[in-house]
């Protein structure tokens, strides 16, 4: 008998695209599923439609809660699953057909506490959510590349080189235990959940598959402008490089270090863009980034880590901070 599979959709404000993204589950080849809809205090409808498909199919539950953010609304998916397998699915996105399927097969086989896939992009003009889908395994899942890694090889070969999304992937309930999401942070918390799960030294695997589909967003949170929550893309790399250090290996450090840098260098581009009166306003924050650059920029094996574009950042934005943020502000296009 198939094992029940829990997945945990956060649902805020997703009424354009939650049906899209149900509709893409409950038509999963992998048939034992529970789909969880946690509707995180949405004002456009979106509760009436999770309560809608909840009506009409038995392993659909809806869970409505006041407006905490995504990470409250996967805590409180991760309490409420039954599975022994779970995953997270955003309410604008739409897995392949047979993610479920795929996940399970890799997961069962490996015996790894981590199982993930790759993903594709798709747009409301771009590529059509469906394509590539269909048949993409039909020769047999054993015909995809899998690759086993440790905790610490998955920190090294997965975190530090961008794959910091707890969706795309299946967990095993039990591994996961009582490890949650921060609910502080609004940028990172994905990075810093599988950290810790690869830290406490479970196992993970991953094959080619692209078989998530990622919904691009032109409106989404790390296409907007500056706020002061953008700072958490701070926070939680030097969350990261404390928990990192602690294994004692140089390479990894430097390369933390680094990717702080280049988040570093994003907030700086976001506040760059401000118009100049908002940009003065934000001049703690900008302090902020000058000294971290300076403070890591000077690093010779951190700054081997980093391509020749961020090389040019880093060393201009710490020697010149206001002449740097005036040319980027005037070479996106504002008005000083």
């Amino acid at each position: 008998m198939e094992e029940t599979v829990s997945i945990i959709v956060p649902v805020y404000n997703a009424a354009p695209y939650l049906e899209r993204c149900v509709d893409s589950l409950l038509g999963q080849t992998y048939r034992n599923t529970e789909i969880l809809l946690l509707d995180d205090g949405s004002a456009d409808g979106s509760g009436q439609i999770c309560d809608r498909y909840a009506r009409c199919h038995e392993n659909v539950k809806v869970f409505h809660m006041p407006n905490a953010g995504v990470s409250a609304a996967r805590n409180r998916g991760l309490q409420e699953c039954g599975g022994k397998y779970l995953t997270f699915v955003d309410a604008d996105d739409v897995p392949a057909g047979d993610m479920v399927e795929y996940l399970v097969g890799m997961a069962e086989k490996t015996g790894c506490d981590v199982a993930g896939c790759g993903y594709f992009e798709f747009g409301e003009n771009g590529r059509e959510c469906t394509e590539g889908i269909g048949g993409q395994i039909a020769g047999g899942k054993e015909e995809w590349d899998v690759e086993r890694l440790s905790g610490s090889e998955f920190v090294e070969r997965g975190i530090l080189r961008s794959d910091t999304r707890c969706w795309s992937k299946l967990y095993r309930r039990e591994s996961v235990g009582m490890l949650r999401f921060d609910t502080g942070l609004t940028i990172g918390e994905d990075m810093l959940f599988l950290l810790e799960l690869a830290m406490q030294g479970k196992e993970f695997c991953r094959g080619n598959y692209k078989g998530y589909g990622y919904f691009v967003n032109e409106a989404g949170a790390m296409r907007r402008g500056f706020k002061d929550s953008y700072m958490d893309q701070i926070v939680c790399w030097q969350r990261a490089l404390e928990r990192i250090g602690k294994l004692g290996v140089g390479r990894l450090t430097e390369r933390t270090e680094a990717i702080l840098l280049i988040s570093v260098m994003l907030v700086v581009g976001k506040l760059a863009q401000l118009p100049g009166k908002e940009r003065r306003e934000k001049a703690e924050a900008g302090e902020y980034c000058l000294a971290l650059v300076r403070e890591y920029g000077r690093k010779r094996g951190v700054f081997r880590e980093l391509d020749g574009g961020y090389r040019i950042k880093v060393r201009v934005f710490g020697c010149a901070p206001k002449v740097y943020m005036v040319l980027y502000h005037v070479f996106r296009g504002g008005i000083c």
